[in-house]
C-alpha cells in the first residue's frame, strides 16, 4: 500500500506519537471501518516510569522499550512507519515528515510532553533531563564518570563539587532518582570505589514547594518526606532554582550551591509540531480540546495525552489520563457517529504512588494511603503488569528480586561516554 495516498474505500487515522496514548488507540481502532497510520521518530515505545532505574543502574535499556511494529502486530493492518513530523498543514490536511507529505482524514496527536525549562537557557545546557531512554542512559554514564573523575584529582572540594548531586523538582521522578541515588550511595558505591570517602557523596532535592510530592495526599507528602530524610536526602524546600552554569547552582535568594551534577526534572511541556495558531494553545503549551478531544478549531484533528488540554480544566500530565482519552476516542471514532452525539471523557482517578527506595514507598489509592513495604509491593506489582511485553516483565522481575537480595546494582555500565553537546 502507498502511504503517501489514501487508498479511498476507507478513512485514514494518522496517529503521530507512540507512547501510551498512542499504542492504545493503535490498537483500538477498528481497521475494518479505517487506515490506520503511526507515526514516530523512534521504533520503540518508552515505558517512562521505569526510566529512572535505567539511569541509575538497576535496569538495562531494552527492559523499558519495546518494538513499536511487535505492539501492533496482533493487528496487522495497523500500518507503521518510522518518521520524524516536521509541520502540520491543517488546510490541506497533510502532515509533513522527513519521509514525505502524508495526507489524513482523521489527525490524532499522541505526541506527549518534553521537559520544560521555563526559558533558563544556561541551565537547559548544563543540565541533566530525564524523558527517554537515552537521558536515562546519559545519566548512568554522568554519575559514574564523575566517580571516576573524582578518583583524579586531589583537591577535597573539588571531589565534593564532583559527588553533589542535586535534583531540581519534587515530584515523582525527583523523589523517585533521589531515592535511587541514595540506594547506591549507601549499598554499592562504597564497594565500588574504595579510595573515596563515600560520605561526601550529597543528594539534595530543590524543590520550589512546601512539599515533594505535592500532588498527593498530606499522609502521602508527611510520609514521603520522612523517608527521603532517612536516607540521608537533604530537602531544600521552598527554594527555587535562579540558574545553573555546569559549576553552581544559583538560588533566587542568592545561595550558591557548588556542584557540577544537577538532574532537572521540574517541569515539562506539551510537545507538538509546528502548524497551530498561538489561540488553541493553553499554559503549558498544550493544545485546547473540548470533552471528546476535538481541537477547538478543527474537526478532523484531536489530541490526546499530555499534549491536550480540555476546556473543562486541565487534567494531570500522567499516562492514565492518555489510556483513558485513548479508550474514548477510539470507542467514538469506531461507532462513526456525528459529533454531538460523541460519548465525553470522563477521567477515573485510580491513585497515584511513587517509590523512594527499598521497601519505602507511599501510595494513595481512593481512600486508601499506604506507606513503606506494603506500598512499595503496590507499586512493583502495578508497574509490573502495565510493562509491555512478556519478556519485559520476566527481566524486570529478575532484576528486582537480584538488586533485592543482593543489595546490588549490577548494571554499572559506561558504554557510551557521556559528552555535553552545545545545545
Amino acid at each position: 500500500m502507498d502511504i503517501f495516498a489514501l487508498s479511498g474505500d476507507k478513512k485514514r487515522v494518522l496517529i503521530l506519537g507512540g507512547g501510551f496514548g498512542g499504542i492504545e488507540i493503535a490498537r483500538r481502532l477498528d481497521t475494518r471501518k479505517y487506515e490506520v497510520l503511526l507515526i514516530d521518530k523512534h521504533n520503540y515505545f518508552t515505558f517512562q516510569p521505569l526510566l529512572y532505574q535505567v539511569a541509575t543502574g538497576g535496569l538495562e535499556p531494552d527492559s523499558v522499550a519495546y518494538p513499536l511494529r511487535k505492539i501492533l502486530s496482533k493487528n496487522n493492518k495497523v500500518l507503521f512507519r518510522l518518521a520524524e513530523v516536521q509541520k502540520i498543514d491543517a488546510a490541506n490536511s497533510k502532515v509533513i515528515t522527513t519521509i514525505g507529505e502524508l495526507p489524513y482524514d482523521k489527525l490524532v496527536l499522541a505526541t506527549g510532553a518534553t521537559t520544560n525549562f521555563f526559558n533558563m537557557t544556561e541551565t537547559e545546557k548544563s543540565a541533566l533531563s530525564l524523558k527517554s531512554v537515552t537521558d536515562a542512559l546519559n545519566i548512568r554514564s554522568f554519575v559514574l564518570q564523575k566517580f571516576e573523575a573524582a578518583l583524579l584529582v586531589n583537591s577535597i572540594e573539588e571531589q565534593k563539587r564532583m559527588m553533589n548531586f542535586v535534583i531540581v523538582g519534587g515530584g515523582p521522578t525527583g523523589v523517585e532518582i533521589s531515592g535511587a541515588l541514595a540506594e547506591l550511595k549507601r549499598h554499592v558505591l562504597p564497594c565500588d570505589y574504595p579510595e573515596l570517602d563515600i560520605k561526601m557523596m550529597n543528594i539534595s532535592i530543590l524543590e520550589s514547594g512546601e512539599n515533594v510530592l505535592d500532588a498527593m495526599s498530606d499522609y502521602a507528602k508527611r510520609k514521603a518526606k520522612k523517608q527521603l530524610e532517612e536516607m540521608g536526602v537533604n530537602l531544600l524546600m521552598k527554594k527555587q532554582l535562579k540558574s545553573f552554569n555546569g559549576h553552581e547552582a544559583v538560588l533566587a535568594d542568592g545561595t550558591v550551591i557548588e556542584t557540577s551534577s544537577l538532574i532537572w526534572t521540574a517541569g515539562v511541556k506539551g510537545n507538538f509540531p509546528e502548524g497551530f495558531d498561538a489561540t488553541v494553545v493553553a499554559r503549558g503549551n498544550r493544545l485546547i480540546v473540548d470533552d471528546t478531544n476535538h481541537l477547538v478549531s478543527n474537526e478532523n484533528i484531536f489530541a490526546i495525552g499530555d499534549v491536550a488540554s480540555m476546556q473543562s480544566g486541565a487534567h494531570p500530565m500522567v499516562a492514565p489520563v492518555a489510556i483513558q482519552q485513548a479508550k474514548n476516542l477510539a470507542k467514538n471514532l469506531n461507532s462513526q457517529k456525528p459529533k454531538g452525539e460523541w460519548e465525553k471523557f470522563v477521567y477515573v482517578d485510580k491513585g497515584s504512588m511513587a517509590t523512594i527506595g527499598r521497601s519505602r514507598a507511599v501510595a494513595d489509592i481512593k481512600f486508601i494511603h499506604m506507606k513503606g513495604f506494603f506500598a512499595w509491593l503496590a507499586w512493583l506489582f502495578i508497574h509490573l503488569m502495565l510493562l509491555v511485553g512478556f519478556r519485559n516483565r520476566v527481566i524486570v522481575l529478575f532484576n528486582w528480586i537480584w538488586n533485592y537480595f543482593s543489595y546490588d546494582r549490577a548494571i554499572r555500565l559506561i558504554i557510551r561516554p557521556y559528552e555535553k553537546s552545545e545545545k
